[in-house]
């Protein structure tokens, strides 16, 4: 039997006062619940926005399998 891994990709939205291992320990937190680790963290630069436009500098990656 083979085990399916699922993938989760967060762009987690910039804000002035956010450190991101602040926001790396809440995701973790929040996906850790529900059975994913983190694998990646991968800067994008400091003028990338995501789908909704927003600017998020950061792509969280994580994994679990299923």
């Amino acid at each position: 039997m083979k085990n399916k891994i699922l993938y989760k990709v967060v762009d987690y939205i910039n804000i002035e006062h956010h450190s991101y291992a602040d926001v790396e320990d809440k995701l973790n937190n929040e996906f850790g619940q529900l059975g994913f680790e983190l694998v990646c963290v991968l800067d994008l630069g400091e003028n990338n926005t995501n789908k909704d436009g927003k600017s998020s500098r950061f792509r969280y990656i994580f994994k679990k399998y299923d």
